[in-house]
């Protein structure tokens, strides 16, 4: 009886796994990168807030229409840039194209968390995020570009006035 239930749960283990083990020549679930990445803060009656620098992401696709996603960004401030910014960001994509070749467009749905520092003094600011992307997926290369528009009552506490906030990515991802 135990050889029967270890081999038919093995089978239900296998068939599981098989939309991730056994895809097509077409399908690439996972995608490691590099981007531009920006953001802007936006506060009411003053200057913008500008940074930018590179970040390093991950995305995995379940299958070609929902996809999650890892960023993490180093920045500095566009005016002052003894200001070092680290930003995580972490997202669920729905859209299409997210594992085949081809074009893909996607919303997303996400948070995120970044740090600002100078030397004696540090700063945390977080909160969720809404956004899009779209690009286009060859074989082995995926190329994309991505907006969030992000929460801003961190931001607001600090500034203290209203905000908005948004971050951008290029980016250039190598898909296996």
């Amino acid at each position: 009886m135990n050889r029967f239930l270890g081999k038919n749960l093995s089978l239900v283990a296998l068939l599981l796994a098989s939309p991730f083990v056994i895809a097509n020549d077409e399908m690439k679930h996972g995608q490691v990168g590099i981007a531009s990445y920006a953001t802007v803060i936006s506060p009411d009656y003053t200057k913008d807030e500008k940074l930018g620098g590179f970040a390093v992401y991950g995305t995995g696709a379940f299958n070609d229409n929902f996809a999650g996603r890892l960023l993490i960004g180093f920045q500095s401030h566009n005016d002052y840039s003894e200001i070092d910014i680290t930003a995580f960001e972490g997202s669920l994509l729905a859209g299409t194209g997210l594992a085949t070749e081809g074009f893909k467009a996607y919303g997303s749905l996400g948070f995120y968390n970044e740090k600002w520092e100078v030397p004696g003094f540090s700063e945390k600011f977080g909160g969720g995020m809404i956004g899009g992307g779209v690009g286009y997926n060859w074989q082995y290369v995926s190329l994309e570009f991505w907006m969030n528009f992000r929460s801003t009552s961190d931001y607001e506490d600090v500034l203290g006035q209203n905000a908005t906030a948004a971050s951008g990515g290029l980016g250039l991802a190598g898909r296996f």
